[in-house]
């Protein structure tokens, strides 16, 4: 069908990375209206079709097939990449856009005026003043685009040197190229300049790599390029006491980083860079406005400050500002005195409400009775009432998107999300956290997900980030760790405010003495000897001067921090307390990056190594300051100091072996190092100070060793090597020293095991050979190995067993249940050697070695050493029955009862005397027990039918005992028939 010779087709492709580039208007709701065109699209077709290209003042009437709805068109190129535009050439006579209104119209709203406070004739005045207003608005209007001016700040895409469609990678990527181009630290002769630059760049990526600032920038970018071609949107339909939130915050078009706030009732506009050590929440809370509206005329209120909104017209604090009688006509006077006041003047704080001509979401506030004045930004940090020839020509900002103050998150830095996990997770005090920790953070991995609309940053990201922001994160990468700078402004805010607020030839003097300043600190520390100036000292050097101390300065620094003074005032102890925590925060930086850990040279000066023991005298003195001062702030830099020292004793014992002692030995072996790291160097070490040791001198570092674990085998096998070595000749006590370290530690078993024999196996005494036999067996070593030991020495001891201690027999004992070889050779002798000694024995061991004997699998309750001890046992445990506790109690019933025919039938029957007396405090399942050791007195015996009657009770539920299952029935109906 063919269409009418006023309107033509027009197909454009839209990609990723372009947009359609038209500025249309559709307040009609069926077209849109060409008001200009902007790069795009549309751009690119009319180059090509210049007999078909669209021009402003033409119309869009159908788009891919949508007519007659104005926003389903807008939806449609907002959805779809393929575009046919059903174009319309303007009507030369009637379809020319009105020329804007410059100034809002403002009419009675319709209400009756004896308000109070206000009188009739008021409204009257202001209507016809802003009227007459209105006629001169034309002389301000700039006719025709407005240059760019060369001063105005570069776009955060300049700055990252990236197109306005680039994607997250790119982002990425650019970013991590100037982080590396521009680091200070590369730029040692212009520093200052590579921080202004980096700054630049990682503000530019704060907004750009956040897909809900970055879509916030380039809303403004392109308000800002309208307003410099004084192009200006269609404002009538939007009503501003519907659109403005009730609580917002005022954000200057074209500055999406900084907000008004109130200081001392002043305004002050502030990005969160401008207001160092003010916390996200009281700086958003300063920046907190509402509007008190008034029902006078349209659109007119108060902006006032927090919560004084609705206070009424005679109350709350509202933005005032002041003008002199007769210049209500003079729209290009302004006036500067702009702050918070409680005077309800109407002339000083009524304002008029209207959008900005430039950006959807932004408003302007006009001054009610001085017409084209304007609540204005200047830059770079004057808030005023700007007169409208500033605003219109660009100069001053009047436009501010109200953002509402519920979404004040969006705007909280990645810097101050990590900042956040790191004190969580126990680095708020300056103490490093792994990086690994730092990412699997909840917090940090909602901000991800929810702001920055991707997974957690890999650490090759995380590291990028932190060399961007050296100022404020120290980055370990060696480690993978981080913590927040000592000096930075994430944890000292108030001196890095100071910093920055010095002057310019402050800075650079600063900067001087920085670059020699670690020379000039040591100087002044070598020249200090005690702890109190050592303390000023400390506290008046920079961060970074302290993190590059030598050795030979700093190590007699910790150990004057580490003296314990006594009587200091409380302001010398506060000092003193602030010095160490500061040292200590830096003391990790400069074992691992400063000189101690060779970074900066490639190779050190051997008078800048650490030596051993200078390492293990710097771990006492942190231990020590850690013993004094049990503060918390101490504990994680304390904690932080020793496990860099840890790291560097591996590393020091690998390069100069020469220096491990035995004498340093035991003092290594206590320390918390990794092992897995230290086990081979330190192993490798001891090789040639062992050869000529003497047997059982190296048993204490052995046990301490053995308990170590797996990763210091290297040294426990060279200590082990050493002492089987001399136990062919070693005496027979020291020879059991070793072999019951040995064995106790789970150590060469099968070996010490084979080296009980002749000739070693004689010259052992006898309550150590038990002892390792006990350790033996309990560690399941083969029978073939114990039982030569055991037929050879311990089963024919006879009178000496008895003199072994009780304790010893015991375990020997209790062994036999891991090791049947144990009870067939010697539980019978051991039996024999109690009963010789039994007076020595507490009650509850003798129950214990009887039903042992009793109920062994090899059967020794009739051999003569088991009948000694239960006839001794009547007269030893008799006495005593009464203290025992219901579990040792069995023990003898049961003991007893299974050796009544081998001259145990007496001592049960008392113990099962005693027992019943007991029965209301017996649990069902010792009623059991009791019930199996009793039975072989018959059922005619008393105790049996005491027992019976009970349990009838118990079954009938007369008594209140534990619940009884149908298992535990079937067991005591087996017992009792």
């Amino acid at each position: 069908m063919a269409l009418p010779a006023n309107q033509w087709m027009v197909t454009v492709t839209i990609t990723p990375t372009s947009r359609l580039g038209v500025d249309a208007d559709w307040s009609d709701g069926k077209s849109l209206y060409i008001k200009a065109i902007m790069p795009g699209a549309i751009a690119e077709f009319n180059k090509e079709n210049s007999a078909k290209s669209l021009q402003p003042g033409d119309r869009i009437i159908s788009v891919n097939g949508v007519q007659g709805n104005a926003s389903s068109m807008v939806k449609e190129i907002k959805e779809r990449s393929l575009l046919q535009l059903l174009c319309q050439k303007a009507d030369k006579d009637s379809s020319a856009e009105p020329e804007p209104v410059h100034v809002p119209g403002v009419v009675r709203a319709g209400v009756p005026l004896n308000i109070p406070g206000m009188p009739p004739r008021t409204v009257d005045i202001l209507l016809e003043l802003r009227a007459k207003a209105a006629e001169k608005a034309g002389e301000f209007v700039r006719k025709g685009p407005r240059e760019k001016n060369p001063d105005d700040p570069p776009s955060h895409y300049e700055v990252l040197g990236i197109d306005l469609g680039a994607d997250d990678a790119t982002v990425k990527r650019s970013y991590r190229k100037l982080v590396l181009q521009w680091h200070p630290d590369k730029h040692p002769a212009e520093r200052e300049e590579a921080e202004v630059k980096i700054r630049q760049i990682n503000a530019a990526y704060e907004t750009v790599g956040n897909p809900l600032k970055r879509s916030t920038y380039d809303q403004m970018l392109q308000a800002v390029e309208r307003r410099r071609l004084g192009i200006r949107l269609e404002t009538q339909f939007i009503k501003p006491r519907m659109s403005i939130p009730k609580e917002f915050m005022l954000c200057p078009l074209g500055h999406p980083d900084k907000f008004v706030r109130v200081l001392k009732n002043k305004l002050v506009i502030q990005s969160r860079e401008d207001a160092p050590g003010v916390a996200f929440q009281e700086f958003f809370q300063a920046a907190k406005f509402s509007l008190w509206w008034l029902p006078e005329v349209n659109n007119m209120c108060r902006l006032r400050a927090k919560d004084t909104a609705g206070q009424g017209m005679d109350g709350g604090s509202n933005v005032s500002f002041v003008f002199k009688d007769g210049q209500e006509e003079d729209q290009g006077v302004e006036s500067t005195n702009c702050a918070l006041s409680t005077d309800q003047d109407m002339k000083k704080c009524n304002v008029i409400v209207a959008a900005s001509p430039f950006i959807q979401g932004a408003f302007r506030f006009e001054a009610a009775f001085w017409p084209g004045r304007y609540l204005a930004y200047r830059p770079a940090d004057t808030m005023l009432m700007a007169g409208r020839g500033k605003v219109d020509d660009g100069s001053d900002i009047a436009d501010f998107m109200l953002v509402e103050h519920s979404a004040a998150y969006k705007f909280m830095t990645t810097s101050e999300v990590l900042k956040g996990a790191v004190d969580s997770q126990g680095g708020a005090q300056g103490g490093y956290v792994k990086l690994s920790d730092l990412r699997s953070d909840l917090s940090v991995r909602l901000y991800f997900q929810q702001n920055l609309g991707t997974a957690v940053w890999n650490n090759k990201d995380f590291e990028t980030f932190f060399d961007g922001h050296f100022d404020e994160w120290d980055f370990d990468v060696k480690k993978s760790r981080v913590r927040m700078r000592p000096d930075g402004p994430l944890l000292n805010p108030e001196a890095w405010k100071a910093r920055m607020a010095a002057p310019k030839g402050e800075k650079d003097d600063a900067s001087e003495i920085t670059a020699d300043g670690a020379n000039g600190l040591a100087d002044r520390l070598r020249n200090t000897s005690g702890q109190n100036s050592t303390v000023r000292v400390l506290m008046s050097a920079n961060g970074d001067d302290l993190a590059a101390l030598p050795p030979s300065v700093a190590v007699p620094v910790l150990g004057r921090l580490a003296e314990k003074l006594e009587l200091l005032t409380p302001e010398k102890t506060k000092d003193l307390l602030a010095a160490r925590r500061r040292f200590l925060i830096t003391l990790p930086v400069l074992l691992g990056e400063g000189a101690f850990g060779g970074k900066k040279e490639k190779k050190q000066k051997s008078d800048d190594e650490l030596a051993l023991n200078t390492l293990l005298g710097m771990h006492k003195a942190v231990l020590d300051i850690q013993k004094q001062d049990s503060a918390k702030e101490l504990s994680s830099a304390c904690s932080s100091s020793i496990e860099s020292i840890m790291d560097l004793i591996p590393a020091r014992i690998r390069t100069a072996p020469e220096e491990v002692s035995l004498d340093l030995l035991p003092e290594l072996l206590k320390l918390p190092l990794n092992w897995r790291v230290a086990g081979y160097p330190l192993g490798d070490a001891l090789v040639p100070l062992l050869k000529k040791q003497q047997p059982g001198n190296l048993l204490g570092p052995l046990q301490t060793a053995a308990k170590l674990g797996k990763d210091a085998s290297p040294v426990v096998e060279a200590l082990t090597r050493v002492e089987m070595k001399g136990l062919a000749y070693a005496d027979g006590a020291v020879a059991a020293d070793i072999l019951t370290a040995l064995a106790e530690n789970s150590l060469e078993l099968s070996t010490v095991a084979s080296k009980l024999r002749p000739p070693l196996l004689p010259r052992l005494p006898l309550p150590e050979l038990v002892s390792i036999v006990a350790a033996l067996g309990e560690r399941g070593v083969e029978a073939d190995l114990l039982r030569p030991p055991l037929q050879a020495r311990v089963a024919v001891a006879g009178p000496r067993l008895a003199a072994v201690e009780p304790n010893r027999l015991l375990r020997l004992a209790n062994a036999s249940n891991q090791s049947p070889c144990i009870a067939e050779c010697a539980l019978g002798a051991i039996a024999g050697a109690a009963a010789a000694s039994l007076e020595s024995w507490t009650a509850t061991d003798v129950s214990e070695l009887m039903l042992l004997t009793a109920t062994s699998s090899s059967d020794v309750s009739g051999s003569p050493g088991a009948k000694r001890l239960f006839s001794t046992a009547i007269q030893v445990l008799g006495p005593q029955l009464t203290s025992l506790n219901n579990n040792a109690l069995l023990k003898v019933v049961i003991a007893a009862g299974s050796s009544a025919a081998h001259g145990g039938r007496q001592l049960l029957e008392l113990a099962a005397n005693r027992a019943v007396q007991n029965l209301a405090d017996m649990k069902p399942e010792q009623l059991m027990l009791l019930t199996q050791g009793v039975l072989p007195l018959g059922s005619s015996h008393n105790v049996v039918a005491q027992l019976l009657n009970h349990w009838a009770q118990f079954l009938a539920g007369a008594l209140d005992k534990e619940a009884f299952s149908a298992d535990d029935m079937a067991q005591l109906a087996m017992l009792v028939s």
